[in-house]
This record gives structure tokens, sequence and C-alpha cells, in this order.
């Protein structure tokens, strides 16, 4: 009995063109994932003119850094919530200004209405409100912090409207995950002084750099290998940070290389916070030693520098 005709399949060769088309499909899926990613990321600045037009944006908390109510009382931007710096800069272990335990955290911004996936923006005096960015990116929002480039000052100087009135919200739901890679901790800035790829900057004026005075430090002078970077050359009138071309001529001539990773701190970590977020802005990986001098400077056992009289 004759068999009905089946045809055969046959798989002919794809030209090479064709195969590379067909590859790049099949990681489509891998890469979307991290392109998501990066799309989810806030810029590390934004401007007045795009607060105002974002201002009201769903899952965006506004946060005034202040050092009391009244500053916050006397004006805030429409709808900002008040973070009071004591409450996320508190002295622990005999150490000022220090990073606030998790658990602290996670209830104070809870208590303002932050909840998991929020992206907050964050403004105020330059040294509050460079620690809160510190204090954010540690408990795990590096990505989903942004500042307001030139706070309140310039906010109220472009006209725009200024808010007395307190926000009530409801409370939040945060999870705190905390990034190590955000502080240096005395063991690794004793290891790094003199580390290739590694800068350690001083954010302190220069009498306590160079060790004229030390201030209210155990010791005077530097910790070894550190270079000068001090906070105030950083700023405008304004408040804001200098343009990057003038940032990157304070971090070249404190000899930071590209690529380099930076390590700040000054007298209690607050300089140094300054000096972080301006580093951040200009591209570099970035650690803050939060114990700062008085850690290192109560240390005996701890060389410094002292390079006034030599």
């Amino acid at each position: 009995m004759r068999r009905p005709y089946a045809p055969s399949l046959v798989l002919l060769p794809l030209p090479p063109m064709h195969r590379l088309a067909l590859a790049a499909l099949a990681v489509l899926p891998t890469l979307a994932a991290p392109l998501r990613a990066a799309a989810a990321q806030a810029p590390l600045v934004v401007t007045g003119s795009w607060l105002s037009q974002h201002a009201t944006d769903a899952r965006q908390v506004i946060v005034h850094a202040a050092a009391s109510r009244a500053e916050y009382d006397a004006g805030h931007v429409p709808g900002a919530r008040l973070l009071l710096f004591s409450s996320y800069a508190p002295t622990l272990a005999g150490l000022s200004s220090q990073l606030p335990p998790a658990a602290l955290l996670d209830s104070l911004l809870e208590e303002i209405g932050v909840n998991d996936g929020d992206r907050i923006v964050i403004y105020g005096q330059p040294l509050q409100m460079a620690r809160l960015l510190v204090t954010l990116e540690h408990v795990g929002l590096k990505g989903r912090v942004s500042v307001l480039d030139g706070g309140m000052d310039a906010w109220r100087d472009a006209g725009r409207p200024v808010s007395r009135e307190n926000v009530a919200v409801a409370r939040g739901s945060f999870t705190p995950k905390i990034d190590p890679s955000v502080i240096a901790d005395i063991d690794f800035v004793r290891a790094n002084g003199a580390t290739a790829g590694v800068s350690i900057l001083d954010a302190r004026t220069p009498e306590f750099y160079l060790g004229v005075s030390p201030g209210q430090m155990p010791r005077a002078g530097h910790i070894p290998g550190a270079r000068n970077a001090p906070y105030s050359s950083l700023t405008t009138e304004l408040t804001q940070l200098r343009d990057e071309p003038k940032l990157s001529q304070v971090f070249a001539v404190a000899g930071v290389k590209t690529g380099d990773t930076v390590v700040t701190y000054c007298h209690i970590g607050m300089q140094a916070s300054l000096l972080y977020y301006a580093s951040r802005r200009l591209g570099y990986t970035t650690r803050i030693f939060d114990g700062s001098f008085e850690e290192w400077s109560k240390r005996t056992d701890l060389p410094v520098v002292v390079e006034v009289g030599k």
C-alpha cells in the first residue's frame, strides 16, 4: 500500500545577519531589568524649576532639613515635611553627629510619611542638607534621593511660592537597607592613607588641617596621607555648590585623579558631608569617615601630621 506523502521539514542555515538578530532578541529580557533599574534612578541634583513642575508628583516626598522648627515655620517649599537635624545626627558613643541607628531612622522617615519606593527631594542649609543626603544614602536610598540646588535661598530668589503651613501626612512604611559602601571606618582609613586609587580628603579649613589649631579636638594636625579640600571652597553665596568645572579644580588641587575612590572627613562629619555631596556630584565613588578627626585624634596609637612650623 502506498503511504501518504508527508513532506519533511528541512532547516536551512540562516545567513549571519539573521543569526545576529536572533541572538540580540534572546538577550533582550536579560537587558530589560537593568534598563528599568537605570530609568528609576533619580538625578542627584534637581533645579527649582524642575521641582515647581513636579511638586505634586505621586510617590515623591519633599523634605526640609532644618536646625530648628522656627526655620521651617519661617517659610518652606509648599508640601515639604520637616526633619530636624538633631534627629538624624545624634551623639553616639562619645562621637558627635553620627549616623543614627537604622531603627531610629526608620521611625523618623515613617513619621514624615516615607514609604518604600518613594523618591525624596531634600533641601536645607548646606551642612544639614548634605548630612541628610549621607544619612539617606547610607540607609539604602541611593538613587532615590535628589538635592534641590540652592535650597530655600534660590527658591525664594526665583520668586517661587513659600508656605508657612505645617504639613499633616499619614504614617509611612519604610524598610531600611543599610548600604555599607557609604561609610569608611577608622580601619579603612588607617589602611588606605597611602593606597593608590584612594584619595582621603580633609574638609576642614587650612588652620586645622595644617595643625595651627586643634580646635576642640584632642590633638592638632591631620590624618597621614590626607589632602586638604576645604568645605568653604565648595559653595556660592546662594548655598549652591559651585559649578562642576570649579569643583573639579578643587579636587584636582587636592590631588584627586579620575577613577579614585574619595574618602571625606572633617572635625565631626558635617563639613565632610558637604564634601561627600560635591564628590558624588562629580561622579566619584565616595565614602565618608563618619567618626572623622574626632575619632582619629582620640586614638593616641594613631599618628597625626602637623605641617605648621616645618
